[in-house]
């Protein structure tokens, strides 16, 4: 069996809009506080992306755990 985290961050662009980016296999002991730093980092540097984020909205771990089923010939 397998388990990767996924960290989900979410915003709002200037139009209201939102806007999420998910960056796999996160450490599944980030802290708030470390979050919180990227998260603003992202706003900081927004422009480099199509949709800008203006505002952070939340974040979140997806953990998913994968399990190999062995199939007969």
């Amino acid at each position: 069996m397998t388990t990767t985290t996924k960290l989900v961050l979410s915003f709002v662009d200037s139009n209201g809009d939102s806007v999420s980016f998910s960056y796999n296999y996160a450490d599944p002991e980030v802290t708030a506080a470390n979050v919180s730093a990227l998260m603003s980092g992202i706003i900081t540097n927004g422009s480099i992306f199509q949709k800008v984020p203006a505002t952070a909205k939340g974040a979140k771990l997806v953990t998913t755990e994968t399990t190999e089923i062995a199939l007969s010939a």
